[in-house]
C-alpha cells in the first residue's frame, strides 16, 4: 500500500509517512463524494448538491471551480510524480486514484464480506479478525459535521455494514466460547439498529448459548414490542423460527470442529410431508375460526421438537401469532407451559394487555404472569376456576387479533394442573382462531407414561370426537429421506469412507431415528461406533426402566439382534412373571419390538423380539462387563430354544 485515504473520522490522506487534512467542511464532503464515486465520477450538479444541500448559493458555479482547484492540489500529495488526478471527463468530475491507494471505507466493506464468507466456511478465527477490524473502522463517524441526502444515505449504508460486522464478530466469539464478548457485540448491534431483526436473533442465540433462555426470550420480546410500536409490524418468519428454536437445546454454543462448519450447518427438514400436511390442515381450519388440537407423539429423538418448529414457522409465515411454552421435568412454576406462552405475548405487547380482559381477570393475571409482577407462591394463587377463566380471556383476546397457535413441547412432563388447564382451554375456545399443538414422548416408563398420556387422551377425546383433534405419530425416517438428508448435509457429514453405502448403513443401524442418525453421521469414529450422545441417551433409558428390565435388556443385547422370551428370561435369572413385566417395560419404552417373523399361521412358535435400533443394542452390549457376557453365554448354551448370532458387526 503506497497511500491511504481515511474518510471515517477526520478525513485525512496518508502518504510516505505524511498526513494531510482538509480544513474546509465543503472540501471534505466534496472529496468524499469524488473518492466513493470511483471511475464513474459525478456531474457538476451532483457535486454541487452534495456540497450545498437544500439550496445553491448564487455564485455556486465559481465557488465549485475554486473548490475543485483546491482539491486537485490536495490530491496531488498522493502521487509520486506531478499529475492531474482530478479531471473532467464527459461532463463528469473523475478522481483517478492509483492502484496502490487504499480507501478505508472500501477496505472495511470488503473485510465484512470476507468475514461473512469465512464464517460460512467455518473459519471462525479469520471471520472474527476481519469483522473486528472492520467494526473498529466503521465505528468512526462519516462526515459528522455535514448533512444532506447523499451523506445520510451513505451513513445508513455504513451502519448496515457495521451492524453486520458486529453480528459476525459476535457469532464468531460465541462459537469460540467467548460468550461475554459475544453478548457485548450483539447488544451493540441491536442498539445501533433496533429495527434489524438479524441483530436481535444474534443476541437471542448468544443468550441461549450462555444458558440463559429467559434473557433470550426477553431479547425477542423487546424486538417484538419495538416492531409493533415503531413500525406496526410483526417479526419476520425467520425471527419467529428463532423464537421457536428456543424450545429445544442449544445448537450453536460450540465452535465448528476441525475448521469445518458442517457440524453447525442447519439440519435439513426432510421426510415429514404427510405430518406437516396434517398440521397445516389443522392450522387452516383454526384460521377460519374453529379451534384445533394436534397431539404429536413419538420416541425420544424422533423429531417432535423439529416438527413443532417447522409448523410454527409455517404458521408465522401465514400471519399467525405464536405462543410457545415448554414443560420441564419437576417444574415448580404452576401451569408452566401455558403461563410461559401467554407471558411472552404479554411482555412483547406494545399495549397494556389487561385492557382486553375484564376487571375480574386482571388481578389473577397479575398474580400469575411474571411480566405483570407474578408469579406469587402457589398457595397464594386464586382457585383454579378463577385462574382458568382469566387465562382463557387473555388467550381469546390474543386470538381475536390474529389467528393464534399455542405450541407446547415436552408435554410428557406436564403436571396434572397443566393438563387440567389445557382441557379447560380446549373446551372453552371452540369458536376461536386457535390451534394448539402439543408434543409428547411415548417411550417413557409405564407409570409416568400412563399418567401423562391418560390426561392428554382425556383432553383429546372430546375434541377428536368433534372432528377438531388429531394425533400425529412420528416414526423413523425412511431410507429415501435418509439419503436426502445425507446429500443435503454434504459428503463431509459421512465419516465412514469404507462403507459402500453409508446412508443405508446409518439408516439400518438407527432405524431412521433422526437424532441417532445425525449423531452417527457426524461421529468421527465411523458408522460402526456408538456416538457418545447416543450412549448417554441409552444409559438414561436404562436407568428409568427398573432393575429387572435393565437386566433383561443386557441379556438380550448379549444374546443377539433377535431373541425369544424363553432364551432371555432364563439367562437373566428372573421368574416368569418378573420377566414378563420386564419384557413389557422394554416394549413400552420402544427399545424392543415384537416382530411377526414367527408367522401368525403358526401360533405354536414363540414370538421373536428385536431391538428397534441396532445402535442401541450395541450401546447396551458395550456397557455389559466381560464377566457378565460370559455368564449369559454359558447359561444359554444349556438353555433350550433357538440361538441367534451375537456378532455386532452385522447390526
Amino acid at each position: 500500500m503506497d497511500s491511504e485515504i481515511e474518510l471515517l473520522g477526520p478525513i485525512a490522506v496518508r502518504h510516505a509517512g505524511n498526513v494531510q487534512h482538509l480544513q474546509s467542511a465543503q472540501a471534505r464532503v466534496a472529496f468524499a463524494r469524488l473518492v466513493l464515486a470511483g471511475p464513474e465520477g459525478v456531474t457538476r450538479d451532483e457535486l454541487a448538491d452534495v456540497i450545498w444541500p437544500g439550496s445553491l448559493p448564487p455564485t455556486w458555479a465559481s465557488a465549485l471551480r475554486t473548490l475543485v482547484s483546491r482539491l486537485r492540489a490536495f490530491v496531488g500529495a498522493l502521487q509520486a510524480e506531478p499529475v492531474n488526478s482530478l479531471v473532467k471527463r464527459g461532463g463528469r468530475y473523475v478522481l483517478a486514484l492509483g492502484e496502490g491507494v487504499l480507501v478505508d471505507v472500501e477496505d472495511a466493506t470488503r473485510s465484512v464480506a470476507a468475514a461473512h464468507e469465512a464464517l460460512n466456511a467455518g473459519n471462525v478465527a479469520v471471520a472474527d479478525r476481519l469483522a473486528t477490524r472492520a467494526a473498529d473502522r466503521l465505528r468512526f463517524p462519516f462526515l459528522s459535521e455535514h448533512e444532506g441526502g447523499w451523506v445520510a444515505e451513505r451513513r445508513e449504508h455504513l451502519t448496515e455494514y457495521l451492524v453486520t460486522a458486529l453480528e459476525i464478530a459476535s457469532r464468531a466469539a460465541m462459537w469460540s466460547g467467548d460468550h461475554a464478548r459475544a453478548a457485548l457485540l450483539a447488544e451493540e448491534a441491536t442498539a445501533r439498529a433496533p429495527e434489524r431483526e438479524s441483530a436481535h436473533r444474534c443476541l437471542m442465540a448468544v443468550r441461549e448459548a450462555m444458558g440463559n433462555r429467559g434473557e433470550a426470550l426477553r431479547a425477542y420480546q423487546r424486538l417484538r414490542r419495538y416492531l409493533a410500536e415503531e413500525l406496526g409490524v410483526d417479526p419476520s418468519p425467520e425471527t419467529e423460527a428463532a423464537y421457536l428454536a428456543l424450545l429445544g437445546p442449544s445448537s450453536v454454543s460450540a465452535a465448528p470442529s476441525g475448521g469445518s462448519a458442517a457440524g453447525h450447518r442447519p439440519v435439513p427438514f426432510v421426510g415429514r410431508h404427510r405430518e406437516m400436511a396434517t398440521v397445516a390442515d389443522a392450522w387452516a381450519r383454526a384460521a377460519r375460526g374453529r379451534r384445533q388440537f394436534v397431539l404429536v407423539t413419538g420416541e425420544s429423538g424422533i423429531g417432535k421438537t423439529r416438527l413443532l418448529r417447522e409448523a410454527g414457522a409455517m404458521m408465522a409465515a401465514e400471519g399467525g401469532l405464536l405462543l410457545v411454552g415448554r414443560c420441564d421435568e419437576g417444574a415448580m412454576a404452576p401451569y408452566q407451559p401455558i403461563v410461559e406462552a401467554l407471558d411472552n405475548y404479554v411482555a412483547a405487547s406494545p399495549d397494556d394487555p389487561l385492557d382486553a380482559v375484564g376487571p375480574a381477570a386482571r388481578g389473577p393475571l397479575r398474580q400469575l404472569l411474571p411480566s405483570l409482577g407474578g408469579p406469587c407462591l402457589p398457595g397464594e394463587l386464586p382457585e383454579q376456576p378463577v385462574l382458568f377463566a382469566a387465562l382463557t380471556q387473555l388467550l381469546l383476546a390474543a386470538a381475536s387479533e390474529q389467528p393464534c397457535a399455542i405450541l407446547i413441547d415436552d408435554a410428557h412432563w406436564a403436571d396434572p394442573q397443566t393438563v387440567a388447564l389445557l382441557r379447560h382451554l380446549l373446551r372453552t375456545t371452540t369458536d376461536a382462531r386457535l390451534c394448539v399443538v402439543v408434543a409428547a414422548r411415548n417411550d417413557l416408563p409405564t407409570s409416568a407414561r400412563r399418567r401423562v398420556r391418560a390426561g392428554l387422551d382425556e383432553a383429546m377425546l372430546p375434541v377428536e370426537h368433534a372432528g377438531d383433534g388429531t394425533e400425529v405419530a412420528l416414526g423413523g425416517l425412511d431410507l429415501d429421506s435418509t439419503r436426502t438428508l445425507v446429500h443435503k448435509l454434504g459428503t463431509g457429514a459421512v465419516t465412514d469412507a469404507t462403507d459402500a453405502d453409508p446412508a443405508r448403513r446409518a439408516y439400518s443401524r438407527s432405524g431412521g431415528n433422526p437424532f441417532m442418525l445425525l449423531e452417527m453421521l457426524r461421529y468421527q469414529a465411523g458408522l460402526n461406533a456408538v456416538p457418545p450422545a447416543v450412549a448417554r441417551m441409552v444409559a438414561a433409558k436404562q436407568a428409568a426402566i427398573g432393575r429387572d428390565a435393565a437386566r433383561l435388556l443386557q441379556v438380550a443385547a448379549v444374546t443377539g439382534p433377535s431373541v425369544t422370551f424363553d432364551a432371555v428370561a432364563g439367562a437373566a435369572g428372573l421368574d416368569v412373571l418378573a420377566a414378563l413385566d420386564a419384557l413389557e417395560a422394554l416394549l413400552e419404552v420402544g427399545i424392543l419390538t415384537e416382530v411377526t417373523a414367527a408367522g401368525s399361521q403358526h401360533p405354536d412358535r414363540p414370538a421373536i423380539y428385536e431391538f428397534r435400533h441396532a445402535v442401541v443394542r450395541q450401546a447396551v452390549y458395550e456397557q455389559v462387563s466381560d464377566a457378565r457376557r460370559r455368564h449369559v453365554t454359558s447359561r444359554q448354551r444349556t438353555a433350550s430354544g433357538p440361538r441367534y448370532d451375537t456378532d455386532l458387526s452385522s447390526c
